[in-house]
């Protein structure tokens, strides 16, 4: 389960990263500007939809990432696992590991005042 949390985890920085520095900077390459330029009619509406603020697209993110928690244990036999019991075993992993806790609440603190800093610098 640990692995699955790390794992989760690094995916969300991975994504982070490429949104807020990685594409800016893809989206200078010539070769790639007629891509973005085509892929940025979506996402500007979105951009758009959080008010052009990082923050405010973190706290989506967060948001949707904790409507859906309760729900995935419901959502297993669709799936076609349906005896999935996910919440049972974040709730066994941080009782195993309870320094996942502190990481997770440290990745948030980091990329709040990573998407701040970067509001505050415009």
């Amino acid at each position: 389960m640990l692995n699955f949390v790390i794992i989760l985890f690094a995916v969300a920085l991975i994504v982070v990263g490429y949104a807020l520095a990685l594409r800016p900077i893809l989206h200078r390459i010539p070769q790639f500007r007629e891509f973005y330029d085509e892929a940025d009619g979506f996402w500007s509406k979105v951009w758009a939809y959080c008010g052009k603020s990082a923050t405010v697209l973190w706290s989506y993110i967060l948001g949707g990432v904790g409507f859906a928690f309760p729900l995935l244990d419901q959502i297993g036999p669709l799936i076609g696992d349906p005896d999935l019991n996910l919440q049972q075993k974040v709730v066994d992993a941080l009782k195993e590991h309870p320094q996942i806790a502190g990481w997770i609440v440290l990745a948030f603190g980091l990329i709040t005042l990573f998407t701040r800093l970067r509001s505050l610098a415009r």
